[in-house]
């Protein structure tokens, strides 16, 4: 694959202020290491936090004091992707970022200033009517964007729940400490045979929580442990946070409450779903139920890294209408569509001229009947996807994917894109032909929601409403 675009990661993190913005934007960059280049800005770095980094992105550490935001604005190029997580980025930092030519994205859980970047992410809310925004900024909203680091959105693991097992984990420092509260509360429950308390380096009571009875006191875990505990716990009782999602990600039960003004959202939109058992206020919730009998909907987690994914693509690529190529991307249009592999399954597998080339591109000039869109990451082409016979709400389209990015899901995330595009257009009915001996065509379509209509000789037919 060609040179990756870059993608610059800011969050800070310490025993004072949590871990919760850093490890979610970690779990961003590990979504995204495949696709792009990553690297990561952070004050004072501690040994958690480099280990935790280390088989994801660079870390580089920035001061804790205030010169920590110039600096960081001095080691941007303007080409990069910038991602912020902190609620101290004022809409004249984000301006300042803007201003370099970076594109740019905010993880959000207050929605409390106005954002001026490209995208804001907040897994935590599905209401749009939230945020003050530009016209032109994306909004990736709700459990469907989720920030899970891998080992929690790994398909190929078994949950092995124990009925009589209950994890309570309150954050790295839980400096009001509910971990002791709820501990003693679960104590009472005789369902709970098994408790485990999983608390940070700035937890100041683990030495207290060991003398409890039928209670296990766990620190310093990985991702991996962490997601094995709950896998193996059949309840966690948490906070409305990150966590929640990681719990219910491994199919235990979930108990959450709030206790500080960012998780109040998320825990309304969690007892909205009816995805955890509510406790409420937890600084004042003082007789929390633990009623194993009532009933919870489960949420799909494991579309967030594609969703993600597909989101930072087209925050990436350029799409540029055929008709506006510069001569350097058209031929590399018509240099691609050339190719061996690529023509032998067009119904036309001949080789064609640059100048056949420019004239048919010249001829798509106000043409109203068809669309061909080019998409670029950076100078490479991706893809090439073209609507044609365009009439009355329905058009025929074809797509073709440069070989450098076969095998990495982004011909779909090409075809989310066209079909927005044609929805705009006020299209609903898309048509494919393909050749019968093209099976990797077929199934792309058919992974793509297309339904085979018809099949005549060595063409079959499909057909997508959108």
């Amino acid at each position: 694959m060609p040179n990756k675009r870059k993608i610059v990661f800011r969050a800070d993190a310490g025993s004072e202020i949590g871990y919760g913005h850093f490890i979610r934007t970690l779990a961003l960059a590990d979504m995204l290491k495949e696709d792009f280049e990553c690297v990561f800005f952070s004050q004072t770095p501690t040994e958690y936090q480099q280990r935790e980094a280390e088989n994801i992105c660079p870390l580089v550490e920035l001061p804790s004091d205030e010169s920590k935001y110039e600096l960081f604005l001095n080691q941007l190029q303007g080409n990069e992707i910038v991602v912020l997580d902190n609620y101290y980025y004022t809409t004249n930092y984000q301006q300042a970022i803007k201003a370099k030519g970076c594109n740019l994205v905010c993880i959000d859980d207050m929605h409390d200033k106005h954002y001026v970047a490209d995208m804001v992410i907040n897994h935590g809310v599905d209401d749009a009517n939230l945020f003050d925004v530009e016209d032109y900024t994306r909004l990736c909203l709700g459990y469907s964007y989720a920030l899970l680091r891998k080992p929690f959105t790994d398909t190929l693991a078994i949950a092995k729940h124990k009925k009589s097992t209950v994890v309570v984990c309150f954050g790295g420092t839980d400096i009001h400490n509910l971990t002791k509260y709820y501990v003693e509360q679960l104590i009472k429950c005789p369902w709970f045979e098994q408790i485990i308390a999983v608390v940070g380096d700035g937890y100041q009571y683990k030495d207290e929580l060991s003398h409890f009875p039928k209670t296990e006191v766990h620190s310093r875990l990985s991702a991996q442990q962490m997601a094995d505990l709950f896998r193996n716990a059949e309840s966690v009782v948490c906070a409305a946070s990150t966590t929640a999602y990681e719990a219910l990600a491994c199919g235990a039960r979930v108990y959450a409450g709030w206790y500080v003004d960012n998780q109040q959202d998320f825990y309304k939109h969690l007892c909205y779903s009816k995805a955890i058992v509510p406790l409420g206020y937890l600084l004042e919730n003082k007789k929390p139920s633990f009623d194993t009998q009532v009933e919870t909907v489960s949420v799909n987690l494991k579309e967030s890294k594609y969703n993600l994914r597909k989101a930072f693509w087209q925050l990436a690529w350029r799409e540029v209408n055929y008709t506006e190529l510069t001569e350097e991307e058209s031929r590399q249009v018509w240099q691609t569509r050339n190719l061996p592999q690529i023509r032998q399954w067009m119904f036309n597998h001949n080789s064609f001229s640059w100048e056949e080339h420019s004239r048919y591109v010249s001829s798509l000039v106000n043409r109203t009947d068809k669309l061909y869109m080019a998409f670029f990451d950076g100078e490479q082409l991706i893809a090439s996807y073209d609507l044609i016979d365009i009439h009355a709400g329905q058009a025929e389209c074809g797509i073709y994917l440069h070989p450098d990015y076969k095998g990495k899901g982004i011909a779909s995330m090409v075809e989310a894109r066209m079909e927005e595009i044609a929805t705009e257009k006020g299209i609903h009915c898309l048509s494919s032909l393909v050749l019968n001996t093209n099976a990797a065509s077929l199934a792309f379509f058919t992974q793509n929601g297309f339904i085979k209509t018809n099949t005549v000789e060595q063409v079959t037919y499909l057909e997508k409403r959108i």
